[in-house]
């Protein structure tokens, strides 16, 4: 990602923020995301169950929230929301997609992707909002990257997760997959804490 993208990128941002008026102007940006629906934080102190290997996944949101989520489901290109089978609560909020193999770079862990499929915590480090998947065009922004429709904070989906723009301070947590019986699982926990951090780390 070259310099004057990242300028171009946030000049186009401040240019939205200011012409944003509240929850209206946060709506109609998200309006140009793909559609995953809205996940929205429960508040309390729970504990976080943590996710296991061996955790299949299931859609969080749509028609098919609640199904696993086979291998077969997602071809390349494609991303969904997904938690872990019977772990379903905010904090273990996925995003789960499907790329080609050798898109991927360092930071990206390899060993945590399995044929093309990769996941990440669905929690923006910056506030905690749901980021979305992005497969097209959008700003500056020419190839797919996750986005953070509330402050416009942008990841790199093939170089680990790798904050691009915006003022999210740190990568999005990656999450260990396997396949299992041809369903898609995890192999682990996330590899970091989720969401924001105090001290805003």
């Amino acid at each position: 990602m070259s310099e004057r993208k990242i300028k171009d990128f946030n000049k186009t941002r401040r240019k939205i923020l200011k012409g944003m008026l509240g929850i209206a102007g946060v709506g109609a940006l998200g309006s140009m995301i793909v559609p995953f629906g809205t996940i929205k934080s429960v508040s309390g102190k729970k504990v976080r169950q943590k996710i296991t290997k061996g955790d299949k996944l299931v859609y969080a949101v749509g028609p098919n929230a609640g199904k696993e989520i086979k291998a077969s489901n997602l071809s390349i290109g494609k991303g969904t929301l997904a938690f872990p089978k019977g772990k379903e609560e905010h904090n273990n909020l996925i995003l789960l997609f499907r790329a080609k193999e050798n898109e991927f770079g360092k930071p990206t862990k390899i060993n945590f992707t399995n044929k093309g499929f990769c996941a990440y915590s669905a929690i923006c480090t910056h506030m905690g909002c749901t980021v979305e998947w992005y497969p097209e065009k959008q700003f500056s922004f020419d190839f797919p990257h996750i986005f953070c429709p509330c402050h416009q904070s942008v990841f790199d989906v093939f170089h680990g997760a790798k904050v691009l723009a915006g003022p999210a301070p740190r990568p999005l947590p990656q999450l260990p997959l396997m396949i299992s019986d041809g369903v898609i699982a995890a192999a682990g926990d996330f590899d970091g804490p989720i969401g924001p951090q105090p001290g805003g780390k």
